[in-house]
């Protein structure tokens, strides 16, 4: 059984994935140990060893953090709009072997071995394996293509 669906890497898939894959994702959470520790040492460095610069430095590493878990959603997808594949159709293939996305730029194959977890969000599922996770959204996806998605990813 080989099925087969289309879809357009654009702005809002973009941010659909973004929105589905970041509560299961490590940087769910800020980095508070890396925020307490950057101004530990920056307090350190201005009132222990009287460096107003090293001291102020860490400490606007530490804002800098912030800002940057703040900020992450469109970054990321600024990132992402940027590559050449934005804005290119892919095409997926689920089949006996596994689940094959291919574009102009790419080729990628996941085997159903390889899949760990399948994790049904509220707008499309998500794949994790040892190298990380795959979103797939489910307005391209038939029932029978979820359903057989998880038939073959639990085997």
């Amino acid at each position: 059984m080989t099925l087969t669906t289309t879809y357009t890497l654009d702005k809002p898939y973009f941010y659909e994935c973004f929105d589905e894959s970041v509560a299961h994702s490590k940087r769910a959470q800020p980095k508070y140990f890396l925020l307490v520790l950057l101004i530990a040492l920056g307090l350190f460095g201005i009132y222990g060893l009287d460096d107003h610069y090293l001291g102020s430095f860490l400490i606007m590493v530490a804002v800098l953090e912030c800002i940057a878990f703040y900020y992450r959603r469109p970054w990321w997808v600024t990132r992402q709009m940027l590559s050449k594949a934005s804005g290119s159709e892919v095409t997926l293939t689920l089949d006996e072997e596994g689940i094959k996305s291919s574009n102009f730029y790419k080729n990628t194959q996941l085997l159903w071995s390889d899949i760990n977890e399948v994790i049904t969000t509220e707008r499309g599922i998500l794949l994790k394996n040892k190298k990380g996770m795959q979103y797939i959204s489910k307005h391209i996806l038939t029932a029978e293509t979820l359903n057989f998605i998880h038939k073959k990813a639990t085997q």
